[in-house]
């Protein structure tokens, strides 16, 4: 009978400590601020500090309201500032979003639909360039950056799966690269090119790249390489570095590319890892000017 009450009780421990670890892991995933809300956090902290105001409702409505009047945000940054800025009040104030506060964003967003604010909805997003003129630019780079621009360039790839690669996901016999789509998440698998590839190899070699690295990685000032996640704020500014453009030129500029070429929507999509054609379509396929100067 006694041993039989330590066994219960050894079962009871264990379903209490799974339930506990089950709660952390909850609370976790409940509490994590993405690092893309970072900016407008800090924006708002800021504008916190010059008001001499508490981070609570009365300065979140005040910001996002100043935002349209005084800053004339976009839209698209003013609906990034409402999510960012709630989920950072929610996690580290304890706010409670009440009714007053949701009419009044709801007042907000009827403000962008007068004649006033209306170049304030107005979308412009990343360009595509010329793709032949880019390369040849890669190409003059050191094998580090080269080769990571032309992956960027030739997978589409977005800049969450960039900084996750790992040279274990490259399949170079077979001219394959597996890319983790955190959006939908799933795996993918993407074409890489001759150029590519050799790139690769070449960056692999001279950095002595295990399978468990990093592709992307960190360097030191030295030039020394550190096998280690990197930030994708801190991937956009060495892409901005090396080329002057951002991963999302480089994304629109693959499908721009095979799209002049003939590639129907699925194909592109199967490449970059879109989910919907749709999408790809409405945000990407964009009529350049030069289609229209051929019919003026």
């Amino acid at each position: 009978m006694e041993a039989n009450g330590k066994v219960i009780f050894k079962q009871a421990f264990e379903n209490r400590k799974r339930q506990l670890d089950r709660e952390k892991q909850f609370a976790e995933i409940k509490n994590y601020i993405p690092e893309k809300y970072n900016s407008e956090i800090r924006s708002f902290q800021q504008h916190c500090r010059k008001t001499e105001q508490e981070e609570n409702l009365a300065s979140y409505i005040d910001f996002l309201h100043l935002s349209i009047l005084v800053e004339r945000v976009k839209k698209s940054t003013w609906e990034k500032r409402v999510v960012a800025i709630r989920k950072y009040l929610a996690v580290t104030r304890k706010v409670t979003f009440d009714e007053t506060c949701k009419e009044q964003l709801s007042f907000m967003r009827k403000m962008f639909q007068t004649d006033e604010n209306a170049d304030l909805i107005k979308l412009e997003g990343k360009s595509n360039v010329n793709k032949d003129h880019l390369v040849e630019s890669l190409h003059l780079l050191s094998a580090r950056p080269k080769a990571i621009c032309l992956v960027n360039l030739y997978s589409g790839n977005r800049p969450n799966e960039m900084v996750r690669l790992k040279i274990k996901d490259f399949d170079l016999e077979g001219f394959t690269l597996s890319v983790y789509l955190k959006k939908q998440k799933k795996w993918h698998y993407k074409r890489l090119n001759l150029e590519t590839v050799k790139a690769v190899r070449e960056y692999i070699h001279l950095y002595k790249l295990k399978q468990e690295d990093y592709f992307v990685g960190r360097t030191h000032k030295s030039g020394k390489y550190k096998s280690e996640q990197i930030s994708e704020t801190a991937y956009r500014n060495q892409l901005k570095k090396w080329t002057g453009l951002s991963p999302y030129n480089f994304r629109k500029t693959l499908v721009a590319h095979m799209h002049s070429k003939g590639a129907d929507l699925s194909t592109i999509a199967k490449q970059t890892g879109h989910a919907s054609t749709q999408v790809l379509e409405k945000h990407y396929l964009t009529v350049s000017d030069t289609s229209v100067d051929k019919y003026l």
